[in-house]
């Protein structure tokens, strides 16, 4: 059975990033280390499918008809955050607020739609982030750094789209490819 790793995302502009990344990367260089995402990788997840038979990628385009594609709504990156692993830091991302509230509302329409098409409800609230940092080993001067940059602003974007993404996982990191 022949399948696609597939979820459903928006990709963030390189240039908005562009200008902080390196800048977050120097901040936090000594006090850890890991897999950093590449700059034209950065995105968040509305939803992630897994492993779809080929024979359904096309019920789940249809499915997401009228959702995928450009929206003139802003994006917000503003200030940074971390994801727990038994208790120990273990994603650096960054926030984002999305003023009209779009970003919610696509996550609501999506998660109807792929639960209709009998994917899994998702067992976590919906927390739109871009995950900068894939922390193996942090020091004591981690948290430090964190509390004084977590309100780091990064810049916004006023437009975005939603885009069906599949995901090849390869030695060197994932390759993205948008596929509707």
């Amino acid at each position: 059975m022949e399948v696609k790793r597939l979820f459903i995302a928006t990709f963030v502009e390189q240039r908005i990033f562009g200008r902080h990344f390196d800048n977050i990367k120097s901040l936090f260089g000594d006090s850890c280390s890991g897999k950093w995402t590449e700059l034209n990788n950065l995105h968040f997840t509305y939803k992630f499918l897994g492993n779809v038979e080929i024979g359904k990628v096309d019920e789940v385009k249809d499915a997401l008809k009228g959702i995928t594609g450009n929206y003139d709504s802003v994006l917000k990156f503003n200030g940074l955050g971390c994801l727990l692993r038994k208790n120990e830091p273990d994603i650096l991302y960054a926030r984002i607020y999305s003023p009209d509230k779009s970003t919610n509302k696509h996550f609501f329409d999506i998660e109807k739609r792929m639960i209709d098409l009998g994917f899994a409800k998702e067992r976590k609230k919906f927390l739109p982030h871009v995950s900068l940092l894939r922390i193996k080993i942090h020091n004591e001067n981690f948290r430090e750094i964190f509390e004084t940059n977590k309100n780091l602003y990064i810049g916004k974007q006023v437009k975005y789209s939603i885009n069906l993404v599949a995901s090849t996982l390869t030695h060197d990191g994932p390759i993205y490819d948008i596929i509707e």
